[in-house]
């Protein structure tokens, strides 16, 4: 028996009925998602700010006062005082009133004047360690910038490399504009793979699910009408959280829309395939919705979106390998920063393409099983 078109549109007309039958389920699926980006975005912003500074001025000179007012200026720190004495430093470290504290030695003005060596000691509170490398580093990048305005370096001998450093993709290094691509991969994960992982345990709870193996809809005809509509919300909700991320946040989209939406069709491939797999190895709903959990937070922790594939040992990159999340992340990083095409995008592409087919096919022939 050949796919009817008929059939399979049937049985999508059906389920885009049951899905927004209930009102309130249409703020979840569309609105929910964007609130979810903003909240994330606002949220998962690694830049230090306000860190509370204390200056030891033991110089008492034009140069310290520099010191503290360039520091001063920066949005990363907070001024919270100048003393004189070592001992004032350490105790408002360990009271909490000052996280680094900047030490000015006596002479610092003399020795710029003089292009000698001056040290300018940094005390941190390392209870936060990204926060404290973040502040110490920002720090030390001021008070170079300052010694070579005061005391400029000659410029190198012939056959010396003169090093100049150029940042591409992401000029201010925004942790923003890292975390906002992981954020998108991770809200359309969560939305398609979580309903198609109802579909058929849905059915299968209300009983209908023997009324529709004794009609004619094939088993394929029956997933492909179940599959589309959810396929056709994941698009909607991608969209919608692209325009949010862009829109609220400012993070450029320097590639296709074209290739974003063909790379997500990919991607709801696998989510999909996910859910119904999940969906396949479950009697209720609640089982359905764990097993896909179980799925998907594994995937957000080995997928690279938050921590460098690389770092992690042989074994769990080989696992990363096998998340579509590990691949999607990349392209959409990308797509948004680098103005990727599918040239450069075609490794990923494939794997995602592969992993997408394995895993809908698996589901699809257990559900085939199951109705036989």
């Amino acid at each position: 028996m050949t796919l009817s078109a008929r059939r399979i549109r049937a049985v999508a007309q059906k389920e885009l009925r049951h899905l927004f039958r209930d009102h309130r389920m249409r703020p979840i699926l569309f609105v929910a998602p964007v609130l979810q980006l903003i909240v994330l975005g606002l949220a998962a912003n690694l830049d230090v700010q306000d860190v509370r500074l204390l200056v030891v001025d033991a110089d008492r000179s034009p140069v310290s006062r520099e010191i503290a007012a360039r520091l001063d200026a920066s949005p990363a720190f907070e001024l919270v005082d100048v003393v004189s004495s070592d001992a004032a430093a350490e105790a408002a470290l360990v009271d909490g009133s000052a996280e680094l504290v900047v030490v000015v030695p006596r002479g610092a003005q003399r020795g710029l004047a003089r292009r000698e060596p001056v040290d300018v000691p940094i005390l941190v509170d390392g209870t936060d360690t990204n926060r404290a490398l973040l502040a110490q580093s920002y720090a030390e990048r001021i008070l170079a910038r300052i010694s070579a305005e005061r005391a400029p370096v000659p410029a190198p001998p012939v056959g010396r490399p003169d090093v100049r450093v150029r940042v591409l993709y992401n000029p201010a290094l925004q942790s923003r504009w890292f975390m906002l691509p992981a954020i998108v991969v991770m809200v359309l994960a969560i939305v398609t793979m979580l309903l198609s992982a109802l579909a058929v345990v849905k059915e299968r709870e209300k009983g209908t699910i023997e009324q529709l193996s004794v009609t004619p809809i094939q088993p394929v005809e029956l997933i492909v009408g179940k599959l589309l509509p959810f396929a056709g919300v994941g698009l909607v909700v991608a969209l919608l959280v692209t325009g949010a991320a862009v829109g609220v946040f400012g993070l450029p989209l320097r590639g296709s829309v074209v290739v974003l939406v063909a790379m997500e069709l990919l991607f709801l491939l696998s989510t999909l395939g996910f859910g119904l797999l999940a969906s396949t190895l479950a009697r209720t709903q609640q089982q359905a919705m764990l097993a896909a959990m179980l799925v998907l937070l594994p995937s957000f922790l080995l997928g690279g979106l938050f921590y460098p594939i690389e770092n992690m040992p042989g074994w769990a990159r080989a696992l990363a390998d096998l998340s579509p999340v590990r691949w999607f992340g990349v392209m959409v990083r990308a797509l948004f920063l680098q103005g990727a095409g599918f040239t450069s995008l075609a490794r990923e592409s494939a794997m995602l393409a592969l992993l997408g087919a394995v895993v809908l096919g698996t589901a699809m022939l257990r559900f085939r099983k199951r109705s036989a």
